[in-house]
């Protein structure tokens, strides 16, 4: 796919593989798009096989170069299959960009202990596997980006939101740590903190934000890029995305 259109520091993009979580509808369908536009080779991981297969279908029609790999991300085994399959195909892994999640919303009082692990496990547990296992091919290669998409959550609190707050407050510290831990091996670890975005998130949760007010899922997919696309010492570890109004 062709980059002349777009600004030279994200041309270096062309090419590179990367691997992005929770890709079949939103924000990261919608970083699979933005990638692709810049010629990356995407690889889209997603549980939901069929919506998958028809983002990836969609992005092959554009003339991209996709992979779908159905993957949980909450299980250690999908995970590693996830970058044995990329490495099978491509060779190599470039990117990560840590993006599947989801959130249930109540008081703790009422929170369900099942429902607190399945917030915990989608948003902090997955963004520690997925790096875990994209990280021995990136130390190989001799460098790499991962992403983690977040939300302002991670460091504003929010009733009802403990579970959600909690789980994006450990990702965001699992960043700093992990950015801290790979840095001397040419690897960079961000964390993208975007405030309310217009995506299917919100269909279940009956309290929102105003739709006109919030994001849109290109944005946070454009700041992705832009991230990736700039030269090494230019990011910090962190980068806050916010609405006029937005909350999560």
């Amino acid at each position: 796919m062709g980059v002349s259109n777009r600004p030279n520091d994200i041309a270096e993009l062309e090419g590179k593989v990367v691997v992005i979580t929770g890709a079949s509808r939103g924000i990261g369908k919608s970083i699979a798009t933005a990638f692709a536009a810049v010629g990356a080779k995407v690889v889209l991981a997603a549980r939901t096989r069929e919506a998958l297969e028809q983002a990836a279908a969609d992005l092959k029609k554009g003339g991209a170069d996709a992979l779908s790999v159905p993957t949980d991300v909450t299980d250690a085994d999908a995970v590693q299959q996830l970058i044995e399959r990329t490495l099978n195909v491509y060779k190599r892994v470039d990117i990560l960009v840590n993006n599947a999640g989801v959130g249930y919303f109540g008081p703790v009082v009422d929170f369900a202990p099942d429902d607190w692990d399945t917030v915990l496990n989608s948003n902090l547990k997955a963004v520690y596997l997925c790096a875990k296992y994209a990280l021995p091919p990136m130390l190989t290669q001799g460098g790499g980006q991962i992403i983690n998409v977040l939300s302002i959550a991670a460091k504003v609190a929010f009733e009802a939101s403990a579970a959600y707050c909690a789980a994006k407050a450990g990702a965001l510290a699992l960043t700093k740590v992990l950015a801290s831990e790979v840095r001397r091996q040419n690897i960079r670890v961000t964390a993208v903190l975007p405030g309310s975005v217009h995506t299917p998130f919100w269909d279940d949760v009956p309290m929102h934000p105003d739709f006109a007010q919030m994001l849109k899922p290109e944005h946070v997919a454009d700041t992705v890029v832009s991230i990736c696309g700039q030269p090494s010492g230019m990011v910090t570890e962190e980068v806050v995305v916010m609405p006029p109004l937005g909350i999560l």
